[in-house]
């Protein structure tokens, strides 16, 4: 390379960098301490800058915030997520499971604006009478770029048309800290549909006027993940991108549980993982690669699609397996 100077260690005019990638079987990338691997790639070149995010760890710590829960995303992760959106001034970006909205102070404070949803409006607001995502993000600056908070199911959802945003967010719940639900009702045992009576009545009255809650009932991850990539290539913009976590058991997972999800139009950008040893988080990041209008999914012929599969992904009944120790089922 030519490279004649003179080195200098302790005040260099040009720093060289070089970085080293190496895989494992199941396309992770390995750790220093845990062996080479499979070699793939390596990296040669000039050190451009430092990175500048440690302020902004300390500008968006949790603990330091005046509004948070106990699933509350921890910053640097909200941070990388907010990168790989490409978060920037004049986009829109979408969170369909908010909650206390950690990844919608970073994306804002990136210059995006955000839009939240969340089927618990709980989360949300808090109790006191400010919602309490709009005081967090009052105190980071951003509550302007907060567009706005609606309570609803991602699978009843009240959106009309697509292709609005630049980018969706989110954090899907796994169901060990929080379950994931869906509007309707857990199914009884001896009970169908032909053996319910329902009364009409013109003025349907509830003890002391209360309001009507909806009955929920438990979402599948398997599924969620999938009507996930399905309402991503409804909503969004032509090149636009869904960035989620997805955990998954590490002896179990595959390349294909990744593919699987997948529909027309969508690929896949990025793939990392966050190792926890037998099992780990994946940050997925998928792009519409397509300018052709689909229309609102049903979210109906994937739940059944995902019982039918013959593939059962690493991700499929998480919570069970998560509770479970990960225990391999017997099944001789």
């Amino acid at each position: 390379m030519g490279l004649l100077g003179k080195i200098d260690m302790k005040n260099p005019e040009i720093t060289m960098i070089c970085f080293e990638e190496y895989i494992d079987k199941r396309g992770t990338t390995r750790d220093k301490h845990e062996g080479d691997g499979d070699f793939k790639e390596v990296f040669f070149g000039r050190l451009i800058e430092e990175g500048s995010a440690r302020m902004l760890l300390k500008t968006f710590d949790v603990k330091k915030r005046v509004y948070y829960g106990n699933t509350s995303m921890e910053a640097e992760i909200s941070l990388l997520m907010a990168n790989q959106t490409l978060a920037a001034p004049g986009k829109l970006i979408y969170d369909p499971f908010v909650g206390t909205g950690s990844m919608a102070y970073t994306t804002a404070h990136f210059g995006a604006m955000v839009f939240g949803s969340d089927i618990d409006g709980r989360q949300m607001r808090g109790k006191d009478r400010q919602p309490g995502i709009i005081r967090a993000a009052s105190q980071y600056g951003v509550a302007p770029r907060i567009i706005d908070l609606c309570t609803f199911d991602i699978t009843r959802n009240p959106w009309r048309c697509g292709d609005l945003f630049d980018a969706i967010i989110t954090d899907p719940p796994y169901g060990v800290r929080a379950g994931a639900k869906r509007l309707g009702r857990k199914p009884r045992l001896g009970k169908t549909p032909q053996n319910v009576t329902v009364r009409e009545s013109p003025h349907p009255v509830r003890d002391n006027d209360q309001p009507y809650i909806p009955p929920t009932k438990p979402y599948e991850l398997s599924s969620l993940a999938s009507d996930l990539v399905l309402l991503a290539r409804y909503m969004l913009k032509p090149r636009g991108r869904l960035v989620f976590f997805l955990p998954t058991v590490t002896d179990e997972y595959e390349e294909l549980d990744i593919q699987a999800m997948l529909c027309e139009g969508m690929e896949v950008v990025a793939n990392s993982l966050q190792n926890f040893g037998s099992w780990g988080r994946r940050l997925i990041t998928i792009r519409k690669s397509t300018s052709q209008h689909y229309p609102l999914p049903t979210f109906e012929s994937a739940a059944s699609k995902s019982e039918s599969d013959t593939h059962v992904p690493a991700h499929r009944d998480f919570r069970e397996k998560y509770f479970q120790g990960f225990k391999k089922l017997d099944t001789d």
